[in-house]
């Protein structure tokens, strides 16, 4: 009797226990990942900050603008490349910078040169700010897909508390390169050659009139 008391005890917890159990939660459906590659991300790997390999010279080109002649500055090997597109075929885009500044390197500025000859001095360089200023990077993408090949510089400023952002984004006519600071400051919240390209294209109407 015992026995099956106890064996009927048993049988009532288990059924008690399987009826208020939950439900078993449904598995979760599996969806597919979106993919929010843009076309400069799409571009090949190993491009400069997704610049189009096409605008870039070879790595001994490179190499010999870093023999740029840039007076009391010094280059900054890392933001100076070989370009080879219109205007400027064959030439350098140099960051130099004051030698008393290496870390960050402050006081940058940027040019083309060709042949040792200084053909272009970039306007409102870091969009009007004079001092603490440095390149972080830099990339050559054709942003309106007119045929050329445009500039973007991620610059960034010593400020009080923090370093803050004065990217620029250079428009090339085929004859020059020029940028609206106005329009710039509305691409200084970003911090990436990728986030920047993504809201120029997003919004061409602003830097391209």
């Amino acid at each position: 009797m015992f026995i099956a008391a106890l064996f009927a005890f048993g049988c009532g917890s288990l059924q008690e226990t399987a009826e208020n159990r939950p439900a078993p939660t449904p598995a979760a459906k599996q969806t597919t990942p979106q993919n929010y590659s843009t076309p400069v991300e799409a571009e090949p790997a190993g491009a400069e900050g997704g610049s189009l390999p096409r605008a870039l010279g070879s790595a001994k080109d490179r190499a010999l603008c870093y023999e740029t002649d840039t007076g009391d500055n010094v280059v900054l090997r890392s933001q100076t490349f070989a370009i080879n597109f219109e205007p400027f075929e064959d030439s350098c885009f140099v960051t130099s910078h004051n030698p008393e500044f290496d870390d960050p390197p402050m006081e940058s500025e940027i040019g083309i040169y060709r042949d040792g000859e200084r053909l272009f001095d970039f306007p409102s360089q870091f969009n009007g700010a004079t001092f603490g200023c440095w390149v972080d990077a830099a990339a050559f993408q054709d942003l309106n897909d007119d045929g050329l090949v445009d500039i973007i510089v991620i610059g960034k400023c010593s400020g009080k508390s923090a370093a803050y952002n004065e990217n620029m984004i250079y428009v090339n006519t085929g004859k020059e390169f020029t940028t609206d600071a106005d329009a710039n400051l509305k691409a200084s919240d970003h911090e990436t050659v990728a986030a920047v390209s993504r809201y120029v294209r997003a919004n061409k109407a602003v830097f391209f009139k």
